[in-house]
């Protein structure tokens, strides 16, 4: 959900700059990283996770008894019409004055895109209704996401299984060696992976530890998991194994098997990845 703020400034209209006729969605603008912040260029582009900062005027409603009764929505869609958060919303009721006449009421609004997005145009559509005029009145404002597209894969993938010397390394060991009383540490990524209701997802991952002749060594059977719930599906699951490669351990190569299994869709999947232990 994103986070709303509701200015009740005087007025914004010059000399010579006539209110509008008919209610009007006016002044809108996307700010750089902050509220009140400079627009952004045309060429911006949002990533993942970022906050989006936005800001309207409202012009053009009716006063009848000193009064105001605006209602406004915000909706933000990805290239799909998919809703990235639920539906915004407020209104606004306010006493004014005839010294008030120019006064332009001012929406801003803070959303966090979600985590997941692909790269695309996006938009947020703001509808205001004027309940005293019963009248309404739509904007839609554009915005470009960047970043790196989702990999297309034909059903359950794992993805990019590397090992890794530190759970703080962004690259894998070009070269995974391990010693006996150290941390083996594997990440990987699984994509079409199955979404129920709500977007719901459930995997567990599971390892086994083979040896050169491909005899299983080791076997974990649900290692691990993932689940949940977002409003805004997810495309890609992060995942990450540890295990403890013991004193006893003999020096020589192995193969870490990772399987993947999609609760919700029935699928498994496997990635293996070649590691040495020595002394």
């Amino acid at each position: 959900m994103g986070w709303i703020g509701l200015m009740l400034l005087p007025a914004v209209l010059s000399a010579g700059q006539p209110a509008p006729s008919k209610l009007a969605i006016t002044g809108v603008t996307l700010h750089y990283r902050q509220e009140d912040g400079p627009a952004i260029s045309s060429s911006y582009e949002y990533h993942s996770g970022e906050l989006l900062y936005l800001s309207f005027r409202i012009a053009g409603f009716r006063v009848v008894k000193d009064r105001v009764d605006l209602r406004w929505s915000l909706y933000a869609t990805d290239p799909e019409g998919r809703l990235l958060e639920p539906a915004a919303g407020g209104a606004i009721r306010e006493e004014v004055s005839y010294e008030d006449r120019n006064w332009l009421p001012r929406v801003q609004y803070t959303m966090a895109l979600p985590g997941q997005l692909s790269p695309g145009d996006y938009r947020i559509r703001i509808r205001v209704a004027d309940e005293l005029a019963q009248t309404s009145a739509e904007h839609d404002v554009p915005f470009r996401v960047g970043g790196r597209p989702f990999p297309k894969v034909d059903g359950l993938t794992v993805l990019n299984l590397g090992f890794y010397r530190d759970e703080a390394d962004r690259e894998p060991m070009p070269d995974a060696v391990y010693r006996p009383g150290e941390t083996l540490i594997a990440r990987f990524q699984v994509a079409g992976f199955s979404l129920g209701e709500n977007n719901r997802f459930s995997v567990s991952y599971g390892l086994q530890v083979l040896n050169t002749q491909g005899d299983v060594l080791f076997t974990q059977e649900e290692a691990a998991s993932d689940e949940g719930e977002p409003f805004y599906p997810r495309r890609l699951l992060n995942a990450m194994l540890t295990l403890s490669v013991s004193e006893g351990v003999q020096p020589g190569a192995y193969q870490l098997a990772v399987t993947v299994v999609d609760k919700l869709g029935g699928k498994t999947a496997e990635a293996r990845g070649r590691f040495r232990v020595e002394k």
